[in-house]
């Protein structure tokens, strides 16, 4: 059960972001190498971010509840016993890598020839959609589901803050890429205009 709990804890959320990441880059016409970089930046990033979460649940415990009898450890609640914890957090980065790594790879490396940019959309989609919904029953199995539709519930909630998140990630990266282009404030300057205005600042020295 601990297990699991850490490969929930590590891959769950980081599915969703590293999702949200190359749905919001692919928005913004970006070519693959550079879309895949920032996927792989992103994911490299948050490794000391979940580091450091870690730690805080290690460290801090959460009450529930006003008699203090009834407090609950929220490090017990997400990953288990804390003498576990060199276990859990080995479990988790595993997650964590595995789990985040699986959207900007399948962007890079699907429909290489083509480079259908809405084919390898539909993969990644495709491909972290498994992911989360794979997580989101582990999920519901480490809260004691016991019913089908409690494990259909999660499966929903968490597939519906992905598709939504993408979504609007996406949207707001197409008009973020529009707005920029019209304020013309990232124009590139043309080689040989460059070399005109170092000319006639030149001249006029």
């Amino acid at each position: 059960m601990e297990i699991v709990k850490s490969l929930v804890y590590g891959g769950l959320i980081e599915s969703i972001t590293s999702l949200v990441v190359i749905f919001s880059a692919a928005a913004s016409d970006a070519d693959t190498l550079k879309i895949l970089t920032i996927g792989v930046a992103n994911w490299i990033g948050g490794v000391f971010i979940i580091c450091q979460n870690l730690m805080d649940l290690k460290i801090n415990f959460t009450g529930v509840g006003s008699n203090l009898s009834n407090q609950s450890d929220q490090y017990q609640e997400l990953l288990g016993q804390k003498e576990h914890f060199l276990l859990h957090a080995t479990v988790a980065l595993i997650s964590y890598f595995t789990f985040g790594l699986v959207p900007p790879v399948v962007y890079g490396f699907t429909y290489l020839k083509s480079d259908n940019k809405d084919c390898k959309l539909i993969a990644v989609a495709i491909a972290s959609s498994l992911c989360i919904i794979m997580l989101a029953t582990a999920k519901a199995y480490t809260r004691g589901a016991n019913k089908f539709s409690k494990y259909v519930k999660t499966v929903l909630f968490y597939g519906i803050a992905a598709s939504m998140a993408s979504g609007v990630g996406y949207v707001a990266g197409h008009f973020v890429k529009r707005l920029m282009d019209k304020l013309g404030w990232f124009e590139k300057i043309q080689p040989g205009h460059s070399i005109d205005i170092f000319c006639s600042d030149t001249y006029l020295l």
